[in-house]
């Protein structure tokens, strides 16, 4: 199971150093060709923080980095004409990153610090004045540019399409273990492996962020979600999670005490179709489960399945 996320991570490695290397390059190149850019490093800085793998929203995150360069380098000039120093500096932090946060332009925290550390930092930094604070900003800017155009032409993000995804290989891979429990629990099969609890988790995590970024994205957004259900799919997905994970080792360790011993009645049940209306019984199943093991087997695998049947329901609703 972990081949498929490692060659999506290799991908994923490969276009985020292609997209920058690219980005980097054609800074420099314009670096060269106009000759105004005094200090390369603060186009490259932007470059660096906007073309980023984890960072969906590249739009908003370049407003931000330039805003926040700009308010940083706005502060940092007015504090140099009071003080100097590391306690120039210390000043300028406590009041841009409030300001930032108070203003939404949290994206821009990490560009404000930098410059405010620059700024005061480079040599012979009474020389700083309005047209060095304008010209980095425009310098900043033209690195934001860069990284926004190639983020665009090179392998543009679709989350829609990558949460779908998620979706579906999760869903793939509950029916396909559902279905090689009951026919292993029937006496028809083989068990499936034990499960990896470590790539669910990681495949809802990465799709609860997914979420989380178009919802931060407006109310267009916040629309598209609502009309694909996604807020009620991730919710029924967390609390599926729990139940699955217990289903399994609870059929885990059922396999492993009763030895060669089926239980036909779970099998049957795990994998019924229509949806089953009333709950598990194993009074009568025959076999020598005891008292406890019995109960957290009925009650869980009906849990299962009726947080399941609901999964199904919204999927058959969304398909249409």
């Amino acid at each position: 199971m972990a081949m498929p996320s490692f060659a999506s991570v290799d991908r994923n490695l490969l276009r985020q150093s292609l997209r920058l290397g690219l980005s980097i390059l054609i800074t420099c190149a314009i670096a060269q060709h106009f000759q105004r850019i005094t200090y390369l490093w603060y186009p490259l800085l932007a470059v660096n923080l906007v073309v980023d793998d984890q960072d969906e929203n590249s739009l908003r995150a370049a407003r931000g980095r330039l805003l926040g360069t700009v308010t940083g380098g706005l502060i940092t000039f007015l504090v140099h004409s009071i003080m100097a120093g590391w306690i120039g500096i210390l000043v300028s932090l406590l009041i841009s990153i409030p300001l930032l946060r108070r203003l939404g332009w949290t994206s821009g925290l990490s560009t404000a610090v930098t410059v405010t550390v620059m700024f005061l930092g480079i040599h012979e930094y009474a020389t700083l004045s309005w047209d060095y604070v304008f010209n980095r900003s425009i310098d900043t800017l033209v690195g934001i540019i860069v990284a926004l155009v190639m983020g665009r032409l090179l392998w543009p993000k679709n989350r829609l399409a990558r949460m779908q995804s998620l979706h579906e290989q999760l869903t793939d891979l509950l029916e396909t273990r559902i279905q090689a429990h009951s026919l292993a629990l029937q006496g028809r099969g083989s068990p499936p492996p034990e499960i990896q609890p470590a790539v669910i988790t990681k495949q809802l995590l990465e799709l609860q962020r997914l979420i989380n970024v178009e919802l931060s994205l407006g109310p267009r957004h916040v629309q598209r979600l609502d009309r694909d259900h996604w807020r009620q799919r991730l919710s029924l997905w967390r609390c599926q999670q729990v139940r699955w994970l217990l289903v399994e080792r609870l059929i885990e360790r059922l396999h492993r005490d009763e030895g060669a011993e089926y239980l036909p009645a779970l099998g049957k049940y795990l994998a019924q179709q229509p949806a089953p209306r009333s709950r598990l019984n194993l009074n009568n199943c025959g076999t020598r489960l005891s008292l406890s093991q019995r109960i957290a087997l009925e009650e869980q695998v009906t849990r299962f399945r009726r947080v399941l049947t609901c999964q199904q329901l919204l999927n058959a609703e969304h398909s249409r």
